[in-house]
């Protein structure tokens, strides 16, 4: 239970940093898109801004149980697994979420898209540190 804690704790840190360096990266690669989260479907404060520094610890012990039940259906090395883990809650987590946030609110198609490849890399980070210190 101490290892599954500390390894979640560590991915939870790790998606933290990763989250917060793409905060800074998004904007000098897509400056209009990050233009669009100041449009009036999102808010720019407010009581819940403490949910996205949570987020990462949140999907960090999410991902380390669904990789302690499933990981003897990932082969392969530390990296082919980590891809499977990514597009596995991609598919089945991330596409339908996406579906209907795009379908509910005035975002943009490049929004969705960009979200769903956040989504997909903070997944292969945790698939990797989970079948690095825990195979």
């Amino acid at each position: 239970m101490k290892k599954a804690l500390t390894t979640s704790f560590i991915t939870g840190i790790t998606l933290f940093i990763f989250s917060y360096a793409m905060i800074y990266l998004s904007i000098y690669l897509f400056p209009k898109l990050a233009e669009e989260y100041y449009g009036p479907a999102f808010r720019i404060s407010g009581s819940k801004d403490w949910m996205f520094y949570v987020h990462p610890f949140v999907l960090s012990f999410g991902l380390k149980w669904f990789w302690e039940r499933y990981k003897g259906l990932f082969e392969g090395n530390i990296v082919l697994r980590a891809i499977e883990v990514a597009l596995v809650y991609g598919l089945v987590a991330m596409v339908p979420v996406l579906w209907l946030t795009f379908s509910a609110i005035q975002i943009s198609l490049a929004m969705v898209i960009t979200w769903l490849l956040y989504g997909l890399a903070q997944a292969f980070i945790a698939g990797l540190i989970f079948a690095k210190l825990n195979p």
